[in-house]
């Protein structure tokens, strides 16, 4: 379809152009023959008229004289010198011929009506009044000898200037031949020309249509078509630099003029792609304002706003060209380290740590305000080869930067060598969804970092779930302590291995990190849009009735009664499993422990409500 239009153009454009170069030759022969043939006839006329005068000179003394046979004499000898003479007629006033001789001659026949017609329209024709049969006639006065007047008519053959007329149009047709066919050629070439860079402005706009904003045209000629070439490339150039500027503002961050989240995403995800391809390392950072809430509601959003620019510059100023600063969302950043192990990323993180520590930031009032950052590390494809598990892995590193006493860096612990199971992107993964066997799956990842035997976070979600029935909670309640139970110690897969299996005592330092994985775990699961009734169990379970626990210190019906079932059903099944700085104790031993702590560890009617549910069934297969 699109060749048929441009075939027709190029058609329309030949014809166009033939036509009026048709014209213009036209015009220009019929002008050019028009002038020749009359200048060839005027010359002709009067050559004719001034030999017609000397035939009247020399007739005219014979005529006086009356010598017949001299003045014949006189008219053979003009009439044999003088080629075109047709015929001569001398004849007194009354017409009456006294002398005349004719030329034998062949006349040309006369034309057709449609060639004489034809010649007309072309105006090959004669133009003469007095032509008959392609002689032309003149008559002139002569004096007698009487004292008459006499005639003498000279007819004169036009056939020489005929011929001479045809050879001229001859000549003329040969030149409008020429140049016709050089104009047919000319359009020929015009024609092509001007349709090679339509059809190359056509397979660029097609280009572009598609996508490819990178097409331009040849510029090769200076006419219309070069302009209308000049001024698409023109155009593409603005739309390229258009597009950069819509590239630009859809990647960065308005606010810090940092990438932004949708750009990270999509950054990590190639140059994870390219690590992978070249089995490269690459690490990642997630940064996060400590207080940063705080430093808001009391100076203000704009010296807020403020803050996070000063913020952003700091970043930039103290990463690699190569590396990719992003504003993660809200107060949270996170930078790329290309071909950076965990150990160069966790100096970068403390870099930038100590840089925003030194930094001056003001507040409402111009006061200098000390902000401080916390800063996570994970590196592919040592804590996970997944983009979401990398994430993941520097999230649970910020979290316990964070829940630790943050202004401090930290890497993720686990490797995914050493347990699979444990993998961040696993996590991630098991987050997104709510039924019950994938939380399952996910609490036995966090039975493998206890090194309990398997089935051991099931156990306690079942007795905890019996618990909350004997207690008379609702059911949705009921079914949110079981899937509390199954996560409640989901913070501790941010924490180093040799602190949860270390067989000494711990020192204040681990038992500090240990405490931290109530907020850790928090943080993990708020992520979860389907979990967030979880999150009191998890975030509390570690509280104590008395108001001496962790992570804030509540006590008695401050602690949600979910977190009060959870502590009581842990603590048992805790107990009642080995563990690696002590042996486990028997069931009965168990319940005597939760009897001697109700009131100060535990809540007392919780208690009463898990012995008898205990003693009411086998204590050894409850304990399993």
């Amino acid at each position: 379809m699109h060749k048929k239009h441009r075939t027709s153009l190029e058609a329309k454009l030949c014809v166009m152009t033939i036509g009026l170069l048709f014209a213009v030759l036209l015009g220009v022969g019929h002008y050019a023959m028009g002038q020749q043939k009359a200048a060839l006839l005027e010359q002709q006329r009067q050559a004719f008229e001034a030999l017609a005068r000397a035939v009247a000179v020399a007739s005219e003394p014979v005529v006086s004289h009356n010598g017949a046979s001299v003045g014949q004499r006189i008219l053979d000898d003009l009439n044999d010198t003088a080629l075109d003479i047709e015929y001569i007629v001398v004849s007194d006033e009354t017409g009456k011929p006294l002398l005349a001789r004719s030329q034998r001659s062949e006349h040309h026949p006369a034309r057709a009506p449609l060639v004489q017609k034809a010649r007309r329209i072309a105006g090959f024709v004669t133009g003469y009044e007095d032509v008959v049969n392609n002689v032309y006639r003149t008559t002139l006065p002569i004096r007698m000898a009487s004292g008459r007047s006499g005639l003498v008519s000279v007819g004169f053959s036009l056939n020489r200037v005929n011929s001479a007329i045809e050879e001229m149009q001859t000549n003329i047709l040969v030149v409008f031949a020429v140049a016709f066919l050089v104009g047919i050629v000319g359009a020929l070439l015009l024609a092509r020309s001007i349709s090679r860079q339509l059809r190359k402005l056509i397979e660029t706009a097609r280009a572009v249509a598609h996508g490819d904003l990178s097409r331009t045209v040849s510029e090769d000629s200076g006419d219309e078509v070069g302009e209308l070439s000049h001024a698409f490339n023109c155009m593409m150039s603005a739309l390229r630099e258009s597009q950069e500027k819509l590239i630009q503002r859809a990647n960065t961050d308005s606010l810090t003029d940092l990438y932004n989240h949708r750009y990270f995403q999509e950054r990590l995800t190639a140059e994870l792609s390219r690590a992978a391809r070249y089995k490269h390392v690459l690490s990642i950072l997630m940064i996060d304002i400590d207080h940063f809430k705080n430093f808001n509601d009391w100076h203000g959003h704009p010296s807020g706003d403020k803050a996070l620019r000063e913020l952003a510059k700091i970043m930039k100023a103290e990463v690699r060209d190569m590396d990719v600063v992003a504003r993660y969302g809200g107060e949270e950043f996170s930078v790329i380290l290309p071909e950076t192990d965990v150990e160069d990323a966790f100096a970068a993180g403390e870099r930038l740590r100590l840089a925003v520590q030194r930094h001056c930031f003001y507040g409402k009032d111009q006061e200098t305000v000390p902000l401080t950052i916390s800063v996570g590390v994970g590196q592919y494809p040592l804590h996970s080869i997944e983009r979401e598990g990398l994430i993941m892995a520097a999230d649970m590193a910020l979290y316990r930067a964070k829940s630790t006493g943050r202004n401090k860096t930290c890497r993720f612990e686990q490797q995914l060598r050493d347990n699979p199971a444990g993998d961040p992107y696993r996590v991630h993964v098991l987050l997104r969804a709510t039924d019950i066997r994938t939380v399952e799956a996910l609490a036995s990842a966090i039975d493998a970092k206890h090194h309990f035997m398997t089935g051991h976070g099931k156990a306690v979600a079942s007795h905890a779930a019996k618990l909350a029935e004997a207690l008379g909670m609702p059911t949705e309640e009921c079914d949110s302590v079981r899937l509390a139970s199954l996560l409640r110690d989901i913070g501790q897969l941010a924490l180093p291995d040799g602190i949860l299996v270390k067989p000494e005592p711990l020192t204040p330092e681990d038992r500090e990190i240990v405490s931290s994985h109530p907020t850790l775990g928090h943080a993990i699961v708020e992520k979860s849009p389907g979990m967030k009734s979880m999150l009191p169990g998890i975030l509390h379970h570690h509280e104590n009735y008395d108001g001496s626990g962790y992570p804030f210190g509540l006590a008695g019906e401050e602690i949600p009664l979910v977190a009060r079932v959870i502590a009581v059903v842990d603590a048992y099944c805790s107990m009642t499993a080995d563990r690696p700085h002590r042996a486990k104790l028997t069931p009965e031993a168990a319940m005597a422990e939760l009897e001697r702590c109700t009131g100060k560890q535990f809540d007392p009617e919780v208690v009463k409500a898990f012995v008898t549910i205990l003693k009411a069934e086998d204590p050894n297969q409850l304990a399993a």
